[in-house]
């Protein structure tokens, strides 16, 4: 795979836009392989087909550009899932490896998620990981 991202908030918004499609492929090989281990791909596609992407709003960056090695993209992902509005915030973290931006993982953050209804253990977990809710933020 060949990405030609400059800048690591140009591949998280890539990243919105391939969850908002459907293209899991993607967001697998965008992820570094370090962390790609930890992703549960059909639970990630099973979240990104059954939500309604409502829009990406960057909330700031650290780092992250052509001349660095590492960026730190923090974001706020609005959809619908269940007929309910859901904010995604998260600060997620992106690697270079072989001149290519990689997603490698979220920062932990306060606050992060915004939901009106409890989540499940077996929900997927809300934080983007692809794991399901227990075995991830709810342990």
């Amino acid at each position: 795979m060949i990405n030609n991202f400059k800048t690591a908030e140009e591949l998280m918004k890539a990243r919105y836009s391939a969850f908002e499609n459907g293209n899991i492929e993607f967001i697998v090989e965008t992820h570094h392989p370090e962390t790609k281990g930890d992703m549960d791909i059909e639970e990630t596609r099973k979240w990104a087909l059954n939500s309604e992407w409502l829009g990406l709003e960057i909330v700031s960056t650290e780092a992250g550009t052509e001349d660095d090695l590492e960026g730190i993209v923090e974001f706020k992902a609005f959809y619908k899932e269940n007929g309910q509005e859901v904010v995604h915030h998260e600060k997620s973290k992106f690697v270079k490896l072989n001149n290519e931006w990689l997603y490698y993982g979220w920062l932990p953050l306060q606050g992060t998620i915004v939901k009106d209804e409890k989540i499940g253990r077996n929900d997927p977990c809300t934080c983007g990981s692809g794991k399901k809710y227990k075995k991830c933020c709810g342990k």
